[in-house]
């Protein structure tokens, strides 16, 4: 099997996991855990990946691009949606 996976090369793709766990850095989070099993597989096929855990960040929830005109006080610096409206840039 090892002679196959070395076929698979996903170089250019940039993938975010967004970790939901209640534990702020640097508590051990088991859904980390989880992600990285995951993230290490397309680690090792080419893939740029990202780890955010959401609780360490100030993240306003909602559906429009900036939700300070919406009552939220902060988007949070360089926001998840900005990040992953990068990632499907050309």
């Amino acid at each position: 099997m090892a002679d196959t996976e070395q076929i698979w090369d996903f170089s250019g793709l940039r993938a975010m996991f967004l970790n939901g766990t209640l534990k702020r850095s640097p508590e051990v989070s088991n859904t980390e855990g989880l992600i990285e099993v995951s993230a290490s597989l397309m680690r090792r096929h080419g893939v740029e990946v990202e780890v955010l855990r959401a609780i360490d960040h100030d993240i306003a929830t909602g559906v429009y691009p900036d939700m300070t005109e919406h009552g939220w006080a902060t988007e949070g610096r360089r926001s998840p949606a900005t990040r992953t409206a990068s990632s499907t840039a050309p």
